[in-house]
């Protein structure tokens, strides 16, 4: 259960970086996809509405 709404000043983006030379190798672009999608299904988690 929720106790405070979330404080503005500690919201920020959630980054999913590699290096450039990496970007394209179907392994790690294979981990950036399922990454996404995992973290994009929690969303509602993170932001505290669920």
């Amino acid at each position: 259960m929720r106790v405070h709404e979330p404080l503005a000043e500690l919201k920020v983006g959630l980054w999913l970086l590699t290096h450039p030379d990496l970007r394209r190798v179907a392994r790690i672009r294979a981990l950036m996809v399922y990454l996404y999608e995992e973290l994009a299904a929690l969303k509602p988690l993170f932001e505290g509405r669920r």
